[in-house]
């Protein structure tokens, strides 16, 4: 019999849980399955993954987050299901702009990938150009000027912070300290996350719970609990 200790592959929580490789790793990435990445593979703890059945189990079925293939309906487009864990970094290290949205690029893209990178960079950079894309205070939301079509599949954000702040550009000329960067792959999607994320940012009290996370779950946990109240769908 394997310990409880036992750590767990894709497969195996596949195999355990009796759903299919695709939607396991769309949880661990969207944070809903405690996991963890190692040499790029998603890695479970038994007692964790043994933990969450047992809660969900206490959850009446019309009251569970079922995945969309269960329901035949697409997930809802929020803030908290295009975030995950491994696009978050509380410590940005650059001292100028380009080099935040390096750091920011890298949450989204392999830099190694260096056509689809320096893709996306020059677009970040030539809106960053055109017009900061500072929105209030300490916030910037990085983007591109238009979906970034054959770059992402589906919506993605990464967050950024840097804890002693930069110009960024923006109007006050106040240091900037979070940065959020938005990819989606239409230009629909684009423009409903954009005005989701603006709403949630102008919120003084989440911008302040920002600055207090002290790991990127905890920025999980504050957006899945602010986004509600502040953005509902």
């Amino acid at each position: 019999m394997p310990m409880e200790t036992d750590i767990m592959t894709l497969k195996e929580v596949s195999d355990y849980l009796r759903m299919s490789e695709k939607t396991i790793s769309r949880m661990a990435q969207e944070g809903r399955l405690p996991a963890q990445k190692l040499a790029r593979q998603w890695r479970f703890q038994r007692t964790a993954i043994d933990s969450w059945v047992a809660n969900r189990d206490a959850i009446p079925i019309d009251e569970k987050e079922l995945p969309p293939e269960a329901t035949g309906m697409p997930a809802a487009l929020t803030i908290a299901n295009v975030i995950a864990p491994a696009r978050i970094n509380l410590n940005l290290a650059a001292s100028d702009k380009n080099g935040v949205l390096r750091e920011l690029s890298a949450l989204v893209l392999d830099p190694t990938d260096e056509r689809l990178f320096d893709t996306l960079l020059t677009a970040l950079k030539a809106r960053e150009d055109l017009c900061p894309t500072c929105v209030t205070e300490g916030v910037a939301i990085p983007h591109a000027r238009n979906a970034l079509i054959g770059l992402v599949d589906t919506p993605v954000l990464a967050y950024g912070r840097h804890n002693k702040g930069i110009d960024f550009g923006a109007l006050d000329g106040k240091p900037v300290y979070h940065f959020f960067l938005l990819c989606a792959p239409n230009v629909r999607q684009h423009l409903q996350l954009l005005s989701r994320l603006a709403r949630l940012v102008n919120n003084a009290d989440f911008r302040a719970n920002l600055m207090k996370a002290k790991l990127p779950d905890d920025v999980i946990a504050l957006i899945h609990e602010t986004e509600p109240r502040l953005v509902p769908q």
